[in-house]
């Protein structure tokens, strides 16, 4: 009978250990691939998705173009803002509206890259989504520079040199976001699944063993594990004692 109560015992344990572990794994994933919600550096900042945004009055006799404004968004720890899908710019459309009190136009971060003919972000971010006013053919012009309409959230193309704005719109990205790599999750997902395929058949083996313990022993009898059987085997103890 203590041979049968301590192997049902074996059982639940290797139960838990396995349900442990499983729990333990979800949570590694969860936390790699989990986004963290980002701090902004002041109450002055705009949350949105994994960044923080805000708007930067400067005096009117030192306005800003792009350069300029760029290094004044890095004095804030920022970037010059970058714009990645319709919902981002819906947002900050609504927050001009609702909160900020900005000019009708806005420069955006945007550059052109004559490497490869095309505008790119200045804070390194894939350009994902265009929101043009019109269709914009190819600028060869590498003072080519990019606004923003905050009323209607129209992009134009403007001369940098010609544009100069009294207000900068800054965009913050908390450092756990700017840095996390989707390779770098890709090859967490591998690691955590290498040591799923190896520690799950140990503790397949493990259980097995234990299993089969019993039946090893001379004159063991070798019954068949329930939640009920080990009810009754525990009350017999209970009353044997």
């Amino acid at each position: 009978m203590g041979r049968t109560l301590s192997y049902a015992s074996d059982e639940v344990s290797s139960r838990r250990t396995r349900t442990a572990l499983l729990l333990c794994l979800c949570s590694a994933v969860c936390h790699v691939s989990g986004q963290s919600v980002p701090v902004c550096p002041s109450p002055s900042w705009v949350q949105f998705g994994s960044s923080c945004y805000t708007v930067d009055h400067v005096a009117q006799k030192t306005s800003l173009s792009i350069e300029p404004a760029r290094e004044h968004c890095k004095g804030l720890g920022a970037d010059i803002i970058s714009i990645n899908s319709k919902e981002e710019n819906l947002f900050l459309v609504k927050t001009f509206q609702a909160k900020w009190e900005g000019p009708t136009e806005v420069l955006l971060g945007m550059f052109y890259d004559s490497d490869d003919n095309s505008l790119k972000w200045y804070d390194k971010s894939k350009v994902t989504f265009l929101n043009w006013k019109q269709e914009q053919l190819e600028d060869n012009n590498l003072n080519t520079c990019v606004i923003m309409n905050t009323q209607s959230g129209l992009w134009d193309i403007t001369d940098c040199d010609r544009f100069s704005e009294s207000a900068v719109l800054c965009k913050y990205i908390p450092k756990e976001n700017r840095t996390f790599d989707k390779k770098a999750m890709e090859i967490a997902i591998i690691l955590i699944f290498t040591i799923v395929t190896l520690v799950v058949p140990i503790v397949v083996i493990i259980v097995n063993k234990r299993r089969n313990w019993p039946s090893r022993l001379p004159g063991a009898q070798v019954l068949p594990y329930s939640d009920e059987a080990f009810l009754v085997d525990t009350m017999e103890s209970e009353d044997y004692a």
